[in-house]
């Protein structure tokens, strides 16, 4: 089983995506009451996020002593209780868990002047620590630009739709990554590219994130095609690596794996890797 925390209302809802597999024990920490309420802790309604930061809760939240081994984090920045992320992640960090961050950058343009320094200042710290080593890696999405995958959004189903989009491609990767592949070039990511962004992309690697992603160094694509078409489709193979190495640069190195599957469709998806801190354009 795979550990997620989730952090945070926003944060507790896209998780909630992830609870249809199998795959996963997901721990929430959030404001609301849940009809899940096993491994949930809710915290007080406070009014800044400098009351949150000061919190001293962590021995009443019980499932923390059950987390072993890795955990993935999930946080919104632009929520008052993501300002507790630093406490929680270093008392889990001096357990010795191997931690992993997800981090939703939200719309900034409705946001108050105090939320966006929030967000900013959170954004920045953790990442700050993953180039530092205290984490593992720290993934980056985009709300704005989720948004963009969904063919047409309704009101209610909004944070819905594009939370489905992150959280089904997350966990496809996922899969792939624990699935032998029939044939790969894979090679350990460098050290220092722990600043991540998913996405999905196509045979001819044009690649669409779910975050914008700058300076990428190391790319890494899983394809999964349909079996038949790898079985009789003969220039399949110099097609996609003629794809991959035009997809290469000189500071970018390109990797992939293929994975046979009993779908009509190709799913194809990638993660970019850098090792700079990623900045908004207004930054």
């Amino acid at each position: 089983m795979k550990n997620i925390l989730a952090l945070g209302n926003a944060a507790c809802d896209i998780v909630t995506r992830l609870e249809k597999y199998d795959i996963y024990k997901i721990y929430r920490i959030c404001n609301q009451e849940r009809e899940e309420k096993k491994n949930t802790y809710i915290l007080p309604e406070l009014d800044t996020a400098e009351e949150y930061e000061d919190l001293n809760i962590l021995s009443k939240i019980k499932f923390l002593r059950s987390i072993k081994g890795e955990v993935t984090f999930f946080v919104c920045g632009a929520s008052k209780s993501s300002a507790f992320s630093l406490k929680l992640l270093e008392s889990l960090h001096k357990k010795g868990l191997k931690i992993k961050v997800v981090y939703f950058h939200p719309e900034t343009d409705f946001l108050s002047e105090e939320q966006a320094l929030q967000e900013r200042t959170v954004r920045n710290i953790l990442q700050e620590y993953t180039r530092s080593g205290l984490f593992e890696s720290i993934t980056m999405a985009c709300n704005k630009t989720l948004e963009g995958f969904t063919e047409s959004i309704n009101v209610f189903d909004y944070y819905k739709q594009i939370n489905s989009v992150f959280c089904d491609s997350y966990h496809m990767v996922e899969v792939f990554k624990n699935t032998k592949p029939i044939m790969s070039t894979f090679s350990r990511i460098r050290e220092s590219c722990r600043i991540r962004s998913l996405g999905v992309s196509t045979i001819s690697c044009e690649d669409k994130l779910f975050s914008p992603f700058k300076q990428e160094v190391e790319v890494v694509y899983y394809f999964g095609i349909n079996e038949e078409k790898l079985k009789t489709q003969g220039n399949f193979f110099k097609e996609l690596t003629n794809s991959v190495k035009n997809r290469m640069a000189e500071e970018t190195k390109a990797y992939f794996g293929i994975y046979p599957t009993q779908y009509e469709n190709d799913y194809i998806y990638v993660e970019c890797f850098s090792p700079k801190i990623q900045l908004t354009d207004e930054e």
